[in-house]
C-alpha cells in the first residue's frame, strides 16, 4: 500500500485528523487479531492457514465472525490507507478479501467440515463468515 502511494500518488489527500483516526484503526484492528489468535492459543490450535485445527474456536471474536483475524487484516489494511491519507491505496482492500476468501476461507471452511461435521456447520449457520 506504501509503494502504491509512492510509485502512484494522488492529488487526493486526507486531513491530519483523517491520517490520525487510520492510525487508531490501524492500531485497533492489531488488538483485534491479537486477541483472536490468543483464542487459538488457548485453545491449543494452530493460527497457521491449511493447519489442521484441533477444534472450533467459537469464543470471544469468533460469536462475531468466523474469519475475526482476516477481518482485522482488512480493517487494519483500510487504516494504514487512511493513515497514508491517499486514496489510490484503498483499492488493495477489496483485492484483498477477494484473495483471502478465494484462496484462503473457502478452503480451510472445506478442511474445518471434513474435520469436525455436524459441530462446524452449527457454527457455520450460527456465526457469519464475515460480520
Amino acid at each position: 500500500m506504501a509503494l502504491i502511494n509512492v510509485l502512484y500518488p494522488t492529488p487526493i489527500t486526507a486531513l491530519a485528523s483523517f491520517k490520525l483516526v487510520g492510525w487508531g484503526i490501524f492500531a485497533g484492528a492489531f488488538f483485534m487479531a491479537w486477541r483472536a489468535k490468543r483464542r487459538f492459543d488457548v485453545a491449543e490450535t494452530p493460527v497457521r492457514p491449511f493447519t489442521e485445527s484441533t477444534t472450533v474456536v467459537e469464543e470471544g471474536l469468533f460469536r462475531f465472525s468466523r474469519n475475526p483475524m482476516y477481518l482485522a487484516m482488512m480493517i487494519g489494511m483500510g487504516g494504514f490507507a487512511l493513515a497514508i491519507g491517499d486514496g489510490l491505496p484503498f483499492m488493495v482492500v477489496p483485492a484483498f478479501f477477494v484473495l483471502i476468501t478465494t484462496q484462503f476461507i473457502v478452503h480451510e471452511e472445506q478442511l474445518m467440515e471434513a474435520r469436525f461435521g455436524q459441530v462446524y456447520l452449527d457454527y457455520k449457520s450460527r456465526v457469519r463468515r464475515w460480520l
